[in-house]
């Protein structure tokens, strides 16, 4: 990554998006410089000492059955100042993307787009778009599974033996692609400044949740799920959703994405019914690859 002042797109970011909780230079030197898996990769623009215009790539490994590699920049936090809107620079920021992303050796960007925003990947920048995952509330299944669960906060996550619970080595890939992950990435990933965790672990799965509060309504969220038994796959998921619950006293455990080691049942959520429903669209840099996902979930970019 070039030497970009994070407060700069800090500032842009935060006029640009509005949140609640300020975007923290902490926090893009946790997501910009700390991935093992390489420096993120950013699209910008300058203008008299500001920056105008950012996209960020955060690269990420894919693995296919054959075990064909594919280093991908998932796309992150593009923004154009308000005050620079109308003359280009959407596009002009995103090529500058492409240009780092390359000089990056990534072979190409992944990105997690809402369903307004899409279509100008696709239709403008020539992206193409990948099938839609659902989103579901997940079913609850009577079981005698115990989950030994760890809220992680602080330096904790620092002294938690993940390898012990996980050997990531065994994971069997489909025929699509899926990201590849490790204890050390995952430890990265989990250390997400102000973030909210909790690793539930049982004899045969790793899960990583959060909780949400909608109109007054919690709702546990299971952003990521890792086998632990490849023998038992895939696992109903049914039968470790009730824990989950059951540990954040609600009835809800909301799930976006798809996972082949465990089959997913449960109530799907219509596109028409979210509040913003989630697109995935991709873009090489060089050849056209036939790129499709066997696994993506909500830890696999930053929604959470």
């Amino acid at each position: 990554m070039e030497n970009l002042d994070l407060l700069l797109t800090a500032n842009l970011l935060n006029n640009v998006f509005k949140r609640k909780a300020s975007i923290s230079v902490e926090y893009l030197g946790w997501q910009y410089q700390k991935n093992p898996a390489g420096s993120a990769c950013i699209g910008y623009l300058l203008e008299e000492n500001e920056q105008i215009s950012n996209y960020a790539l955060i690269p990420k490994i894919f693995e296919n059955n054959l075990g064909n590699k594919l280093a991908l920049g998932v796309g992150v936090d593009l923004a154009v100042s308000p005050n620079s809107r109308g003359k280009g620079l959407f596009r002009k920021t995103i090529e500058k993307s492409y240009e780092a992303g390359i000089k990056g050796n990534l072979d190409g960007i992944l990105g997690v787009a809402n369903s307004q925003s899409s279509p100008r990947m696709t239709e403008a920048m020539g992206w193409r778009k990948l099938p839609s995952l659902d989103f579901r509330f997940l079913k609850l299944a009577r079981s005698k599974i115990e989950l030994e669960t760890f809220r992680l906060e602080g330096n904790e996550l620092k002294k938690f033996p993940l390898e012990e619970f996980c050997d990531f080595k065994t994971f069997v890939h489909p025929s699509g692609f899926s990201p590849i992950w490790n204890a050390e990435l995952l430890k990265w990933r989990l250390a997400r400044p102000e973030a909210n965790y909790y690793l539930h672990v049982s004899e045969s799965a790793l899960l990583v949740t959060t909780k949400v509060s909608i109109g007054g309504i919690k709702i546990a969220v299971l952003l990521k799920t890792f086998p632990i038994n490849p023998n038992e796959v895939p696992f109903p998921i049914s039968l470790l959703a009730s824990g989950i619950a059951k540990y954040h006293k609600t009835p809800f455990v909301a799930y976006w994405g798809k996972n082949h080691h465990f089959k997913m049942d449960g109530l799907k959520i219509p596109r028409k019914f979210q509040p913003s429903p989630l697109d995935l669209v991709v873009h090489f840099f060089e050849t056209n690859t036939n790129f499709e996902l066997a696994e993506f979930e909500l830890l696999d970019f930053d929604a959470f």
